[in-house]
């Protein structure tokens, strides 16, 4: 099965799996009430199907198996699922959930940490299944005694346990322009550099242990970071570009990603440093940084035993640097 954008030659197929999925499967909703099937009816057309297609700031899935759609999704960049209608032949073989789980990855995708939908009568269990919780009372939705508000955290959806972190090797991401608009709308220009910055060739973290990661949750790109060799400190690796978009600093995406960098660098038993962005620093230190206000970073970890160790050889190098100087 595939689950793909809709295209306007999908507008018929995907009218008749709306009408049929309201007409047999919605009867707990409807009750085979004519005036209550008649307003639930009159914009499943294929003509308005096909504007829903072709309507910005919304997306509509279908899944697909062998040419025939089984599911119709949609759901708008806001993170309002409006569509989520399965065809009375794939009924209790996972489609309802498969086209579910890609309009959430979806929302996520444009930014929303949070996902909201009416549930009918018939779904409603379904939902709350799947980590959905109601939100008010029924709203009655074409004369119906359902339509129960509900919604869905998606960073509790993207926890630690589906993060995947994938090293970066020849070209960024395809969701990196995304991110870097995120970062550029609240002022972390770092990610900017990093774009410009592998575009050139300057930076490609592609020297001994140096290392590049992108996270994804639950299938969106959710952080990136990497290593390089400090470029102030000999012998050093210093954390470079690291930023996790808003909607997942509260999952622990940030420290998977971090700790791995970490890990990587502790196969070198060099001591790495950070230039902490604003507001950060507590992150870092919860990590076992401590703070080192020098040579262009904020703090550093050290992998010798102790703090002095890293106090001793931190001490040693500027000594080194500034007999250099003289």
């Amino acid at each position: 099965m595939e689950i793909r954008d809709a295209v306007p030659a999908d507008a018929q197929a995907a009218c008749e799996v709306l009408r049929r999925s309201i007409v047999e499967l919605c009867v707990a909703d409807h009750r085979n009430d004519p005036a209550i099937l008649k307003r639930w009816l009159a914009n499943k057309t294929p003509e308005i199907v096909a504007s829903w297609i072709a309507q910005p700031g919304s997306s509509l899935l279908v899944a697909v198996e062998e040419k025939t759609i089984l599911a119709v999704g949609a759901v708008s960049d806001t993170g309002e699922i409006s569509l989520n209608y399965v065809s009375p032949d794939a009924r209790f073989l996972g489609v309802s959930r498969a086209i579910l789980r890609a309009l959430e990855t979806r929302a996520a995708a444009r930014g929303n940490a949070r996902c909201t939908l009416l549930s009918t009568e018939t779904a409603r269990r379904f939902y709350h299944v799947c980590g959905y919780a109601e939100d008010g009372p029924p709203q009655g939705k074409f004369g119906t005694t359902g339509s129960y508000p509900m919604s869905k955290s998606l960073i509790a959806e993207a926890g630690t346990d589906v993060v995947r972190l994938t090293r970066v090797a020849d070209a960024l991401p395809d969701e990196f322009a995304t991110l870097r608009a995120e970062a550029r709308a609240e002022g972390y220009r770092f990610v900017e550099r990093l774009a410009t910055d592998w575009q050139a060739g300057v930076i490609r973290f592609d020297r001994p242990g140096e290392a590049l990661f992108v996270a994804q949750a639950g299938g969106v790109l959710a952080a990136i970071g990497g290593l390089t060799t400090d470029p102030v400190l000999p012998n050093a690796l210093r954390m470079r570009r690291f930023y996790v978009r808003r909607q997942f600093r509260s999952g622990g995406v940030g420290r998977k990603l971090a700790t791995a960098l970490l890990d990587l660098a502790a196969r070198s038993g060099c001591p790495v440093t950070v230039n902490a962005a604003a507001g950060s620093a507590g992150f870092w230190e919860a990590l076992g940084f401590v703070p080192d206000s020098q040579h262009g970073h904020t703090h550093s970890l050290s992998r010798q035993p102790g703090e002095a160790a890293v106090r001793s050889r931190f001490r040693s190098v500027r000594r080194r640097n500034a007999a250099g100087r003289g």
